[in-house]
C-alpha cells in the first residue's frame, strides 16, 4: 500500500492574487510577470473566485471585449472549488477530476488561503513519490464515464496517451486525446 502524502507537501506557495475590482489587464499583466496561469481573486482579503487564461481568451478575447473596461470580478469563476491542506494526493485529484478543475486553492481551517495545487502539481507530485497506481485507477475510473462513439464535440478529462488532464479531449480512433497527442495523431 502506498503512502498517502498531504496536499500541504507540494502545494505552491505564495500563491498569486488579485483584488476583484483591478482591470483584466492589470490581471493578464500579473499572470505574465509571475508566469503562472491563473490568479486566485480576493475581496476584503478573502479569496472569492479565479481567473484563468482561458477566462481571459474565452470572455474577453473571443468577445473582442474591452479589457480595460472589465473587472477580475466581471470574468472570475466563483465560488471557489477548494481543498484543505490536509487532504491526500489521491483525493484531491478525484475532487479535481469530479469538479472538472485544474486548480484547487488550498485552505486551512482558519479559512486563510495557505497554497494552490493543480493538476500539474499532481502528476509530477505523484510520480515522485510512487502514486502510479492511484493515478492509474484515477485514468480508469475516467475513462468509465466516457462513452466511445466518435464524436468531434470536446470532452474535459485525461488524455488516454499522455495522461494529462485537458479541457479539450477529443475521440480519435477510439481514444479520447488532448490537442498535443491528436496533432501527433494526424
Amino acid at each position: 500500500m502506498e503512502t498517502e502524502i498531504p496536499v500541504r507537501d507540494i502545494m505552491a506557495r505564495p500563491v498569486i492574487t488579485v483584488d476583484s475590482e483591478v482591470d483584466v489587464v492589470k490581471a493578464a499583466n500579473k499572470m505574465f510577470s509571475a508566469n503562472v496561469g491563473s490568479l486566485i481573486v480576493i475581496h476584503n482579503d478573502q479569496p472569492i473566485g479565479i481567473i484563468t487564461e482561458r477566462d481571459l481568451v474565452g470572455k474577453i478575447v473571443a468577445k473582442a471585449a474591452n479589457p480595460k473596461e472589465i473587472t477580475v470580478g466581471d470574468v472570475m469563476s466563483s465560488p471557489l472549488i477548494t481543498i484543505p491542506p490536509d487532504v491526500s494526493l489521491s483525493d484531491a485529484a478525484i475532487k479535481m477530476l469530479k469538479s472538472g478543475v485544474k486548480r484547487l486553492p488550498v485552505i486551512s481551517g482558519e479559512g486563510k488561503l495557505v497554497g494552490i495545487i493543480t493538476d500539474t502539481d499532481l502528476v509530477s507530485g505523484s510520480a515522485s513519490i510512487g502514486m502510479g497506481e492511484i493515478l492509474s485507477h484515477l485514468i480508469e475510473m475516467h475513462r468509465d464515464s466516457v462513452h466511445f462513439e466518435e464524436q468531434r464535440e470536446l470532452i474535459r478529462g485525461i488524455c488516454e496517451r499522455c495522461g494529462q488532464i485537458s479541457d479539450s479531449l477529443e475521440a480519435v480512433n477510439g481514444e479520447l486525446l488532448c490537442w498535443s497527442c491528436r496533432d501527433g495523431n494526424k
